[in-house]
């Protein structure tokens, strides 16, 4: 068996996803209020609250949402959004809305980030 290879048979991977994103930027969105509210779901958002080093967290979000876009190869122009992602600060993943919608089975993801002082970086494996 190889190394974090799925463990039952019938999880097939559908797609691998990667993002990157310069923390810095997020110091640049000018209306970040209402940015956030487009991207982040009511429970992200009280999380962020909790934390010194909100511009990390944000941009660590959003490099996991953009990488499970990929890996399921949508954006956004698809009908999906952002909020239907949802991400705990255990990196469990939830799906809703076209998530739901473009898969038989109810599709698992499996993400990993790291983030150093000037950059983001996530991986997403989706599974179905």
């Amino acid at each position: 068996m190889m190394y974090g290879a799925p463990q039952q048979q019938d999880e097939m991977i559908k797609g691998i996803g990667i993002d990157i994103i310069t923390i810095k930027r997020f110091d640049t969105v000018k209306d970040k209020e209402r940015f956030l509210k487009q991207f982040l779901n009511d429970e992200e958002i009280l999380e962020v609250n909790k934390t010194d080093h909100k511009n990390h967290y944000w941009a660590t979000l959003f490099t996991m949402k953009e990488a499970i876009f990929k890996a399921f190869k949508i954006g956004l122009h698809f009908g999906s959004h952002w909020r239907d992602i949802r991400i705990n600060k255990d990196l469990k993943v939830k799906l809703s809305g076209y998530f739901g919608k473009i898969s038989k089975n109810k599709p698992k993801v499996l993400v990993s980030k790291t983030c150093s002082k000037r950059y983001a970086l996530s991986l997403a494996l989706a599974q179905d």
